[in-house]
């Protein structure tokens, strides 16, 4: 048994009908002109128990304390069975780009059971051009961004002669589940280390405050703070129905923007959606009334800097937008200063405390704070913490295969939370930076207005800064990424 830590459980306490917490892992397939099964969902299925071994965690599944009187525990299911997890859908006909994003939507507005592990995978059949996709569903409090990375790292092959499906995997004996009093007694005795860390918790965030409130005088631009922005038609109560949409860009194009203005990757993805964003507002005939303001998922190392395939260790930054800038070049430019400057604030006042905070609150408090919120509609009234989330993963960039056959594509993206109504992800693989847009159907039926508007978002970016077409052919000094 394993105890939640505090970030992992909040994804279970935000949840409601309505707010959905899991993540979407999207891989669209090249099958190979033979493959060793007649159905391709039993080849799928053959091929995921044959790595189960390789990632324990989804067999694990939560079980609450009674009482709420501690974060739940991880727990070996012992009725597992992965044909409750593996299920099968036909994208409608003319099995184009646009029916695969809308077979995901339905597939992402179903909220995970608890009575099991928290993931389950569909296959999705019908694209015209023969590929099949399989979508993963893994909730949020089992893994983050950077832990999907590695679990599929673990799951998939580089060599697509590889045969993993024969190969005898190590046998695998369930846990009984715990009692009502082994959960109690096991509350209160890591409670008392909860406790125990309240003293040194708080004496390092008042430091940290105090860091940070003697160099407001060294700011060089103030940055933005959660609930200090503009309220727009994605900012609302969430509806359970998901809308989703995805694309493709090169990864080379954003590296070329990068250098040429001396910025992060991670800036221009976030002057591309920003572009995108404006052409939305402009089409809609709607005026922001500020810019908006991103909430960006930081990935904190462990210690040692040892590779992470399970849980979640996430600081969030704050950064602006800046939609009111015109010109892309500036506004890449003012965005790259304003999230260099959220940086060295989190960095003054402590990016560990901030986790450590998850972890030391009491859970009752904790869980009755977030699951209020999520339940409250005070999403109706209230600003917005942040007006949506953007994200940005490295992904593998060598070719990944599952049985033999090639992922063409993948596409991944977070929750929308209560509230933030929508969330934009990046995830690069083999030269591509997809990306997928979630967002709630009732604010947006059609995302595809925006994922359509960030190609001519990064042209604007491109000829801002001055990059050529020769340049683009490989010929420019900053083509080397």
């Amino acid at each position: 048994m394993e105890r939640f830590t505090g970030q992992d459980a909040a994804f279970l306490y935000m949840e409601t009908p309505s707010v959905h917490m899991h993540t979407l892992k999207v891989a669209v397939i090249d099958l190979p002109a033979e493959i060793p099964y007649a159905d391709v969902f039993e080849l799928v299925r053959a091929s995921m128990e044959s790595k189960l071994h390789l990632v324990p965690r989804l067999r694990l599944r939560p079980v609450e304390v009674p009482g709420g009187l501690h974060h739940p525990m991880w727990v070996n299911d012992p009725n597992f069975d992965i044909g409750r997890h593996l299920y099968r859908k036909k994208i409608a006909e003319p099995g184009g780009h646009r029916e695969m994003d809308q077979a995901i939507a339905e597939i992402a507005s179903i909220q995970l059971p608890r009575d099991r592990p928290l993931w389950e995978t569909w296959l999705l059949e019908g694209l015209a051009d023969g590929g099949v996709v399989l979508v993963t569903k893994i909730h949020h409090s089992l893994a983050d961004g950077v832990a999907s990375a590695t679990m599929l790292a673990k799951v998939m092959n580089l060599d697509p002669d590889r045969d993993d499906l024969n190969v005898p995997t190590p046998a695998w004996t369930p846990e009984r589940l715990p009692s009502r009093p082994e959960l109690v007694i096991g509350a209160f005795l890591d409670q008392r280390q909860q406790l125990g860390a309240l003293g040194p918790l708080v004496r390092r965030t008042i430091r940290g405050s105090i860091n940070v409130l003697k160099n407001l005088k060294h700011r060089v631009i103030d940055v933005p703070y959660p609930f200090v922005t503009p309220r727009t038609v994605f900012n609302r109560t969430l509806s359970p129905r998901r809308s989703f949409a995805s694309t493709s860009l090169p990864l080379a194009d954003f590296k070329r923007v990068k250098n040429a203005a001396n910025v992060t990757l991670n800036d221009v993805v976030l002057a591309t959606v920003a572009g995108a964003l404006n052409k939305f507002f402009e089409d809609r005939g709607e005026h922001l009334s500020r810019p908006l303001v991103a909430s960006v998922p930081i990935a904190v190392a462990t210690p040692g800097n040892a590779p992470r395939e399970a849980g979640n260790r996430v600081a969030n930054l704050f950064t602006s937008l800046c939609n009111d800038v015109t010109n892309p070049l500036l506004r890449l430019q003012m965005i790259h200063t304003i999230t260099s400057q959220s940086k060295e604030v989190q960095r003054q006042l402590g990016i560990e405390t901030l986790l450590d905070w998850s972890d030391a609150a009491p859970a009752g408090i904790y869980r009755w704070i977030l699951g209020a919120f999520s339940q409250s509609r005070m999403s109706d009234y209230l600003p917005p913490p942040a007006n949506l989330v953007v994200s940005n993963v490295r992904g593998p960039d060598h070719p990944l295969y599952v049985a033999g056959a090639r992922l063409r594509t993948i596409y991944s993206v977070g929750p929308a939370v209560e509230g933030i109504g929508l969330n934009i992800t990046g995830w690069s693989y083999c030269g591509e930076l997809t990306f997928s847009l979630i967002a709630d159907a009732e604010a947006i039926p059609d995302p595809h207005i925006i994922t359509e508007a960030l190609a001519p978002a990064l042209e604007d970016l491109k000829k801002a800064a001055g990059i050529t077409e020769q340049e683009q052919r490989g010929q420019s000094p900053f083509s080397k990424g």
